[in-house]
């Protein structure tokens, strides 16, 4: 009998032994929850970018990013950035996925991926295990949608992901401007010779109101670099006064779907004025819009620079505030087009602009002419 209970006792560790080993993954589990965690507190439907997990391992990093990207997917709680789109923004930034990130600098590049909800995290040593934080930022207010907190047990996914050494430390947004105007060569917008060497320059410090390269006036700063650019930079005159579109009538549908993409809610914020603008160019060009106020900004050109483009309702409300109201820029208490555009019930087509006498934001029928202030950035 007792080498019975012995045998048994013996059958029963090994079996123990064996449940360990072949258990579940800590770093795993640990992802698992996370998921579940986002799931629970990022509102259903929202469109999530899920952006870097800062850690000394790049592989690691890589792994718990693309474990949450399928979680998600598989989940479909809500919809994820496609990667391929984050790809080509890290690429020319020379953003690491295991680098530190700033919430400044997260939610600017959320707010470009058109991103609703960005996460970002961290994994680090802490004594003999791995401290794991996931955190949710909402792109709109700013505001922590939740954060996870976890102690990761060692593990030989773990273990294997850390092979290889510490990556560089290079991080988001530290790439020169010389850098992304040569990653971006070729394709963005006034690319010539002209306006390219000046910014290759080392880029100077600048304040509101003070001179641009191009000879205008600096009335937005980003405080970052994120998208090739930090400034905006508005013309040193009005042009126009000038119609929107000339006689707006029916688009046909692959036009119409151009005007869409202009609209208010998509259209408006500060960095969409360069879409807006290739987008209402796109019409132009297919209903032979020679004097509509996006040719002229188009087509503007000041001490070398072609690179001007017609301002987003958010851009021309800067505009407003850090010139007009200072009395900058030479502007006029009349009304000023910005490149974002509605649609009302009846199908009319209309543009959004701003009365600087008074700062008051309305749209009307887009045949109406109003003046226009190209801006660039850099």
């Amino acid at each position: 009998m007792k080498k019975l209970i012995l045998i048994l006792g013996i059958i029963t560790v090994f079996a123990a032994c064996a449940t360990v080993a072949t258990g579940p993954d800590d770093l795993d589990m640990a992802i698992r929850d996370a998921s579940d965690y986002l799931n629970d507190n990022i509102p259903k439907g929202s469109k999530v970018a899920i952006l870097n997990i800062q850690s000394d391992y790049n592989n690691l990093s890589e792994y718990i990013i693309e474990e949450l990207i399928a979680n998600a997917v598989n989940d479909k709680s809500f919809t994820v950035v496609d990667r391929a789109q984050f790809e080509t923004i890290r690429m020319e930034l020379k953003f690491q996925v295991s680098g530190e990130v700033s919430d400044a600098s997260a939610l600017e590049i959320g707010k470009f991926l058109g991103a609703q909800t960005i996460v970002t995290g961290a994994i680090s040593e802490l004594a003999d295990r791995y401290r794991m934080r996931i955190r949710a930022l909402d792109v709109k207010t700013t505001q922590v949608q939740g954060q996870y907190n976890r102690n990761v047990n060692t593990s030989k996914t773990l273990t294997a992901l850390m092979k290889g050494g510490k990556p560089s430390s290079a991080s988001y947004g530290t790439a020169s401007r010389a850098e992304v105007a040569d990653n971006r060569a070729g394709t963005g917008r006034g690319s010539t010779s002209q306006n390219t060497a000046p910014e290759r320059q080392a880029m100077p410090a600048y304040k509101l109101g003070d001179t641009g390269p191009a000879g205008g006036l600096i009335f937005y700063d980003k405080n970052n670099n994120i998208g090739g650019w930090r400034y905006l930079e508005a013309a040193a005159k009005d042009l126009g006064p000038t119609n929107y579109i000339e006689n707006p009538g029916s688009f046909p549908k692959d036009l119409y779907a151009l005007w869409e993409r202009t609209y208010e809610k998509e259209g408006r914020a500060v960095g969409r004025g360069i879409y807006n603008t290739e987008f209402l160019m796109t019409i132009a060009q297919a209903r032979g819009g020679f004097t509509w106020a996006v040719r002229l900004c188009d087509n503007y050109e000041q001490n070398g620079f072609d690179d001007w483009f017609m301002p987003s309702r958010d851009e021309l409300n800067f505009m407003y505030g850090n010139l007009y109201l200072k009395g900058l820029g030479n502007f006029r208490p009349e009304q000023y087009w910005s490149s974002t555009t509605w649609t009302d019930t009846w199908g009319s087509y209309r543009a959004w602009y701003i009365t600087f006498s008074d700062g008051k934001h309305d749209n009307q029928n887009a045949g109406q002419n109003r003046r226009v202030r190209p801006i660039r950035q850099f």
